[in-house]
């Protein structure tokens, strides 16, 4: 028989076996509803499958079901967490379920729930209103169902409640429907929207540079103060990035994730953009994530956590204020989320940029090491005390600019390989 080897979220430094049912197929990756303890059901996730145990097959207890049918973590994210847990010495089940939504955790479907609406039935339609003279809010509800559905999520915004509708139902007037949302493939219909500001050399370098390295890995440290132009940078790479049908990934402090912010991108692409922040509800949080998933959201802005959302098609992330603290997770499983995203873009051999005004300093050591190279923008240097230029390591004319590239070892918390990259200040 099928042994699975379940990470659970407990704090032990193991996985649990359990028998598969008969006939049953669960991948690495897949979740499945175990018994675990007296009396208790938990949510797993499948590490490996094998025919072996290290107890008798007859002493191991079945699994209850399985959840999915294909792996709920894409191929590069099961690797950053497998390598997550064994760098960071935490329990893998606890960095498993940490990387997923909470309704995902408690064994939901991973797919979008259904919409429901409201409609006018047969009766409804044929009624007369004035029948209803008593209730001048069925009056209306029903006259407003006679124009089309009624989407559940938009009766708070009505002049009538849902319990107005409930009344008409049970009168058989109207009757309530669901619909699973349909995809819908941003790239079809795909434009920069908003007006382009004009980039002036050093940017356009940069933007350049960027772009010829986007086929592999590259790390690059965008340095330069608040208002130097890193986010027209940004939105540039993006546009890119973008336009080869690819998404993006923008992460930023809790602090730095405001309307302003949120509204630059929006009205600069003619695309999806989703949000996750500690804000959302559940629910919220689970349809960004799918949506990234599937490939419906064309760019994904978010805090931390963000890292670990799963994309159909990921071509660029960007870390902005890569310095911040906020990007330490002090709780639980302790992590820096700047540095596994360094080996993420590693994994999926796409562009990684970290943006800051006063850069980390084991950013800074990194290129003073030469790990992460100098191409120079002048712009930005200039508005920077030269004192800045010396920590930096820089050896190169003071009328210097352009962009200059060289190997390097990876910035990365290992060494997966040989990469390239550029410091961009």
């Amino acid at each position: 028989m099928s042994v699975a080897h379940v990470a659970l979220p407990v704090p032990l430094p193991r996985t649990f076996d359990y028998l598969l049912p008969e006939g049953g197929v669960a991948k690495a990756g897949c979740r499945v509803r175990v018994p675990f303890g007296k009396q208790q059901e938990r949510v797993g996730i499948v590490v490996s499958v094998s025919d072996h145990s290290e107890l008798p097959l007859d002493e191991l207890k079945s699994v209850i079901e399985i959840l999915d049918n294909e792996p709920i973590f894409s191929p590069s994210i099961w690797r950053l967490l497998l390598w997550a847990a064994d760098y960071y010495h935490h329990p893998l089940g606890d960095v498993l379920f940490h990387a997923l939504p909470v309704l995902l955790r408690q064994g939901k479907p991973a797919s979008n729930a259904p919409l429901w609406y409201w409609f006018a039935t047969e009766e409804g339609q044929a009624v007369d209103i004035n029948s209803l003279k008593r209730s001048a809010k069925q009056q209306q509800a029903l006259a407003a169902l006679r124009q089309g559905k009624i989407w559940r999520y938009q009766v708070a915004e009505l002049d009538f409640t849902d319990a107005t509708l409930q009344t008409l139902r049970r009168k058989g007037l109207c009757e309530l429907a669901s619909e699973t949302p349909a995809f819908t493939d941003w790239r079809e219909r795909y434009a920069v929207a908003g007006e382009r500001l004009r980039l002036n050399t050093e940017q356009a370098t940069a933007v350049g540079a960027i772009h010829s390295a986007s086929d592999g890995f590259s790390a690059w440290l965008l340095a330069g103060v608040t208002g130097s132009g890193k986010t027209e940078v940004y939105l540039s790479v993006l546009e890119n990035v973008l336009a080869q049908g690819k998404q993006a990934l923008v992460m930023v402090p809790e602090i730095g994730l405001t309307p302003q912010t949120i509204a630059r991108f929006r009205e600069r692409f003619n695309a999806p953009v989703e949000v996750l922040h500690s804000g959302l509800n559940d629910s919220e949080r689970l349809s960004a994530w799918l949506k990234a998933k599937n490939g419906e959201a064309a760019i994904v802005i978010g805090t931390r956590s963000s890292l670990f959302t799963p994309f159909k098609n990921l071509g660029v992330i960007v870390i902005d204020e890569e310095h911040d603290s906020s990007y330490k997770q002090q709780e639980g499983w302790r992590y820096h989320a700047r540095d596994l995203a360094v080996y993420r873009a590693h994994s999926e051999q796409i562009p990684i940029i970290l943006g800051s005004a006063t850069p980390a300093l084991e950013t800074l050591c990194n290129v003073r090491q030469k790990k992460i190279p100098d191409a120079a923008s002048d712009a930005a240097r200039r508005q920077r005390p030269p004192s800045s230029a010396a920590c930096a390591g820089f050896k190169r004319p003071a009328s210097s600019g352009g962009t200059g590239a060289r190997p390097y070892r990876p910035y990365a918390p290992t060494s997966p390989g040989r990469q390239s990259g550029n410091f961009i200040s």
